[in-house]
């Protein structure tokens, strides 16, 4: 899929996966260290997490309207390989808009272990068995309309039965997306505070951390695709 309609596959991710990261990068502050040592004072804990409020507060709605796009370009590519009806591409988005309500709650359940695995390293395995096992969620709310988010994610527990170590794989391309993004997300930090800030430099670095990413999101989408397309017959 990704060779063989790679133009619009660049197309759909460039604008709702790319340019939605690529803005958070270049744009938004990066969220203040959450480091709490033993000989920190109550004054200083107070400070920190004050810090971290005012953080929140300022820019934690960008990251909200970041990730609704990237969950409705997510949501744009499933429908075009998945929808019953095959439709065109802009046919796909006008569909996508009307399902996204459903696909953003079942999303937000689904990201729940994953997103716990991510801050407790002792839950990452399950986290990403879980992961694996409730991975074609999104494809059943679009192959299978209409249905609910508690129904899909039934019947893509279903439907990933046995196959839970495979797909728990799988869910962690996400992970390993971040892993790669993170030295370039460094490096802006460090061309931002003593690297002198050439805008040149920290453009491309960010655009580099962008284009990792949502490889990593449209690489997850694809194999969504192809898994449905196989445990669904």
């Amino acid at each position: 899929m990704a060779v063989r309609d790679r133009d619009l596959l660049l197309a759909v991710a460039g604008v709702f996966l790319f340019l939605p990261l690529f803005a958070l990068n270049l744009l938004v502050p990066p969220m203040p260290a959450l480091v709490v040592s033993e000989g920190m004072t109550n004054a200083e804990q107070r400070l920190l997490a004050e810090t971290i409020a005012q953080w929140v507060l300022a820019y934690g709605h960008w990251y909200g309207l970041a990730g609704l796009f990237t969950q409705f370009g997510q949501l744009a590519v499933l429908s075009l390989y998945l929808d019953r009806e095959r439709p065109a591409t802009g046919a796909a988005l006008a569909r996508s808009i009307r399902r996204l309500l459903v696909f953003l709650l079942a999303s937000m359940i689904v990201g729940v272990p994953l997103t716990l695995g991510m801050w407790l390293v002792v839950l990452l395995i399950p986290a990403l068995f879980l992961s694996g096992r409730l991975m074609l969620t999104g494809p059943v709310i679009v192959a299978e309309r209409p249905i609910g988010p508690l129904q899909a994610i039934a019947r893509g527990w279903r439907l990933t039965r046995g196959n839970g170590l495979v797909l728990a794989g799988m869910a962690a391309i996400p992970i390993l997306g971040g892993l790669v993004a993170a030295p370039l997300l460094s490096l802006d930090r460090w061309l931002r505070l003593e690297g002198g800030g050439n805008p040149v430099a920290v453009t491309l670095v960010d655009a580099g951390a962008a284009a990792v990413a949502a490889a990593a999101l449209l690489a997850t989408t694809l194999i969504q695709v192809a898994a449905y397309r196989r445990l669904a017959r």
